[in-house]
């Protein structure tokens, strides 16, 4: 499934605010079918994968990717939000030298960084395990391996977004590389094989450099004449240090993600990890609605904070935070209630003592929806370090959180941890945006609105 759009033709100044409307409508709308096949094949791919493999090989194979991913933060460096912004600017601006010299410079860092940190991290992992070679090692070598296909991939896609390409520089991660993967394991399944943790790691590798391959090709036939033929401008060190700004958001929502399942895995073993892997993911099932919603109106909150709107900005966040509260709600009570249930049901029983922590996350992804779209408004309203500050927080937070209750409680603990850090992140950002913005985030809003 590839998505594209195109660009339209110029048209009168009368018809131009429609069509881009109409653009943007269109974009929010391809952005969540694309996000909803991401959760339903990544969602069936994590239940197979449980299933075939049982909590200790999926456990392994779930530490040794969330552990891949974190690496990932400083492979990539923030240069892919880089490039989506600063592509933008330079071909609107017909500085095509400073275009190309952006994409190149890009492409050598991200591949030099992601080959030095794998190389380190699989000698490094070999050192721990004193020299014997077991599966999990030979797991996270393929995973080593597979991080330069992941850093590539992810700026050719911050590429393709900048140069207007929104849908289809979203497709390869959202649904060619979850699409590959769950492919590569329904044929797996139906062979009948037993699936160890090595085989699943290399499943993953190779769906993210057919990924990475595609969106190369899709770049080379999308990046426009004039900046293919302009004499490359370099500009590394600001580059540089702008992508290190921009990375601190995606970092710390990185970071979140995957520093449970890492920690378990090297706290309480491959079996924890596995568990948390599970409950995590049904927990992130209740923020889809919210993530829909962000793509959509991230836009329209910056152009009537532009404006002065401030009215009609509260009641969009307000509406906006009230739809996704009522539309999250009778997931957070069945994740509660019929937690044990669901999971056995799902993943099988070897996963069922993953309700406790199910049950907490649900309840700090409660907390989260519940606060509406606070940290696109920061940013679409020129708050973003306001907004990277309250993230990085709640993101120390669970680190901190993890590492002290995963010894006495584990999944239970980080789960603690992890509900920790959102509520705290998200109580800052509602802080910060009532206090500069003067705008009421949460499902609340103000009272009486109307």
């Amino acid at each position: 499934m590839v998505i594209d759009e195109t660009v339209e033709p110029e048209a009168p100044t009368g018809q131009r605010h429609l069509g881009g409307a109409r653009v943007l409508a269109r974009n929010a709308v391809g952005s969540f079918a694309l996000n909803l096949v991401n959760v339903a094949t990544t969602l069936g791919t994590m239940v197979l994968l449980a299933r075939i493999m049982g909590a200790s090989e999926f456990g392994t194979y779930s530490f040794v990717v969330a552990t891949a991913t974190l690496l990932g933060i400083p492979s990539i460096l923030g240069v892919d939000r880089l490039l989506t912004r600063d592509i933008a600017v330079h071909t609107s601006r017909a500085a095509f030298g400073l275009a190309r010299g952006l994409f190149r410079r890009a492409q050598q860092l991200v591949l030099a960084i992601s080959l030095a940190i794998g190389l380190t991290a699989a000698a490094a992992a070999w050192i721990a395990a004193g020299g014997e070679v077991s599966a999990s090692l030979v797991a996270f070598w393929l995973a080593a391996a597979a991080l330069p296909f992941l850093a590539v991939g992810r700026i050719v896609q911050g590429g393709l977004m900048g140069l207007h390409h929104i849908l289809l520089g979203q497709s390869a991660e959202y649904v060619l590389r979850p699409t590959v993967l769950l492919a590569l394991t329904v044929g797996y399944a139906i062979a009948g094989a037993t699936l160890a943790a090595p085989t699943a790691v290399l499943f993953q590798g190779l769906s993210l450099g057919v990924a990475c391959a595609v969106s190369v090709a899709w770049l080379r036939a999308r990046t426009p004449k004039d900046v293919r033929d302009a004499a490359p401008v370099y500009e590394t060190r600001r580059w540089v240090l702008t992508a290190v700004s921009l990375g601190l958001l995606s970092g710390a929502a990185v970071l979140n993600s995957q520093i449970g399942v890492a920690l378990l895995g090297a706290i309480s073993g491959a079996e924890s990890a596995g568990l948390y892997a599970v409950a995590q993911r049904g927990a992130l099932l209740i923020a889809f609605p919210l993530s829909a919603v962000t793509t959509a109106i991230g836009p329209t909150a910056a152009r009537l904070w532009a404006s002065g709107e401030r009215d009609r900005l509260q009641r969009l966040v307000t509406l906006s935070a009230r739809a996704v509260l009522l539309t999250a709600m009778p997931l957070v009570v069945g994740y509660v209630v019929l937690g044990r249930a669901l999971l056995t049901a799902l993943f099988g029983p070897d996963f069922a003592d993953a309700d406790v922590a199910l049950a907490i996350l649900a309840l700090g992804q409660l907390v989260n929806v519940a606060t509406g779209t606070v940290a696109t408004l920061l940013i679409m309203t020129g708050y973003q370090r306001k907004a990277a500050l309250g993230i990085s927080v709640g993101a120390l937070v669970n680190v901190a959180g993890a590492v002290t209750l995963i010894p006495a409680l584990g999944t239970a603990g980080a789960a603690l941890a992890a509900a920790g850090g959102i509520a705290l992140s998200n109580i800052m950002l509602v802080i910060a945006a009532h206090r500069h913005l003067g705008i009421h985030s949460t499902a609340l809003g103000r009272i009486g609105l109307r």
